[in-house]
């Protein structure tokens, strides 16, 4: 098995996250490419090796240096036309440039100045066609197997093939019923279907219309057979009768509804691309989805130059630092203290110094579990004939006190000799009370006698 990738960049699936927990935690030895070749100017390649490094402050302070950041109002859309000139100018050069922006309401703002340039200019046709597209909701599989999250009117489209459906089907949630969903196939068809047993076969999204024009370049947004591919992009050059017609020869296939506009893109899907001239177009509207590795992605995708433009490049600076990574369990140790420095935890727990753990220590990340207050041992029973010694001791020793009484043998040595001759014998320590009692009063009526006058 070989495992590679960037753990810089964008996380992949959760199972990835493999490689990342290898490389920062275990003793496995692995290879490592640390010269990048894909930029060629020396500056532009030195900002994308401090964005590698995790340095991402320093890599935008140096794109201001530069002069690589353009900051300008959203108002009227001027950001987005700023954005949609530079992207223009690159192309008339005949150089290969894209857009990448954090979310696709963005995105779209920054595609209708694009695309209204490119009809003033001509280059693509007037005449815009509505195309029915699948916009998908990225659901997890948890709200997936969740019946009561879908509504009438979502399209579930299918990249696994199950019972019921097809690879690359494509149905409408009709109703939610008692055990699941009810959806309607293209033929019209109502059937039954049960989320949480397939979960991983569909993905959940909209209908959207996207206005489609003889010119225009659309980005895949999923594969079809071997002909297609998710992420290329694909210029059209007419539209027949609903049928899109590419300047290859191809044309997509009338159930192949997931594709967009490829002017602007996220930077998930410009992962694995690359360009002559990058512009990332992220305003304070955005902000909430940039993150140090959008950042890094974004940026390291051209090879002669980047270009950023925003609205507030201040704030942006200090978003850019921010990690949307995924904390693993050996993580979460580190998690807890970042969370008691805030004060998310009883202040006790600020004292404990638990270390955490750390990549170059590589220190054990466990912290030992404190013992067990050990109980108090229980008094150890004696035997009946033990406890009756015991007792005949203590008054042994209470009459000698009193009395004076002295007695040259030991009562408990006593019992121990006659059990020892007679085990089945009992022993009897109440005569010998009897006689010291007899004792003591003979002695007190003598010292009467004697007081009175009275002789023995």
């Amino acid at each position: 098995m070989i495992l590679s990738g960037d753990t810089g960049q964008h996380a992949s699936v959760t199972r990835g996250d493999a490689l990342r927990i290898l490389e920062q935690y275990s003793n496995y030895r692995f290879s490592e490419l640390t010269t990048i070749r894909r930029q060629k100017p020396a500056a532009f390649r030195e900002i994308v090796e401090l964005a590698a490094a995790k340095q991402t402050d320093k890599a935008f302070a140096k794109l201001l240096e530069l002069g690589a950041v353009t900051e300008t109002l959203t108002d009227d859309g001027q950001l987005y036309q700023r954005a949609a000139d530079a992207y223009l100018a690159s192309t008339k050069q005949g150089r290969s440039a894209l857009l990448v922006s954090p979310t696709w309401s963005e995105i779209d703002a920054v595609t209708e100045k694009v695309r209204e340039t490119l009809k003033a200019d001509g280059v693509i046709g007037q005449q815009d066609e509505p195309v029915m597209v699948f916009d998908s909701l990225s659901w997890t599989e948890a709200q997936k197997k969740n019946a009561s999250q879908f509504e009438p009117g979502q399209r579930l489209r299918f990249v696994r093939q199950t019972k019921k459906f097809d690879r690359g089907d494509t149905v409408e949630v009709v109703a939610v019923v008692e055990n699941g969903l009810r959806v309607r196939r293209p033929d019209g068809l109502e059937v039954d279907f049960i989320p949480s047993g397939s979960a991983a076969s569909f993905d959940v999204g909209e209908a959207r219309e996207l206005k489609v024009a003889a010119g225009d370049w659309l980005l895949l947004q999923a594969n079809h057979g071997k002909d297609f591919i998710n992420g290329e992009r694909v210029q059209v050059r007419e539209i027949q009768n609903g049928h899109i017609i590419l300047a290859d020869g191809r044309s997509l296939p009338s159930g192949f509804n997931t594709f967009t506009h490829g002017y602007a893109v996220t930077s998930h899907s410009s992962q694995s691309k690359t360009v002559d001239d990058v512009l990332l177009v992220a305003s304070s509207k955005s902000f909430a989805a940039v993150n140090r590795e959008q950042f890094y992605v974004s940026i390291s995708r051209g090879r002669e130059r980047v270009h950023i433009f925003t609205d507030d490049a201040d704030l942006l600076a200090r978003r850019v630092t921010d990690s949307h990574e995924r904390k693993a369990a050996v993580e979460l140790q580190a998690l807890r203290d970042d969370l008691a420095k805030l004060g998310f935890v009883r202040k006790e727990r600020l004292e404990q110094k638990i270390p955490s753990p750390t990549v170059a220590g590589r220190e054990d990340f466990r912290a030992m579990r404190p013992m067990r207050q050990a109980r108090m041992q229980r008094v150890t029973r004696l035997a009946p004939v033990q406890r009756i010694a015991q007792v005949v001791e203590d008054v042994r020793r209470w009459l000698g006190e009193v009395l004076n009484i002295e007695q040259k043998e030991s009562v408990t040595k006593k019992i121990g000799q006659a059990e020892a001759a007679k085990p089945a014998e009992s022993v009897k320590p109440a005569r010998m009370v009897k006689e010291a009692l007899q004792e003591r009063r003979t002695n007190r009526q003598q010292q009467q006698r004697r007081s009175h006058g009275i002789s023995p």
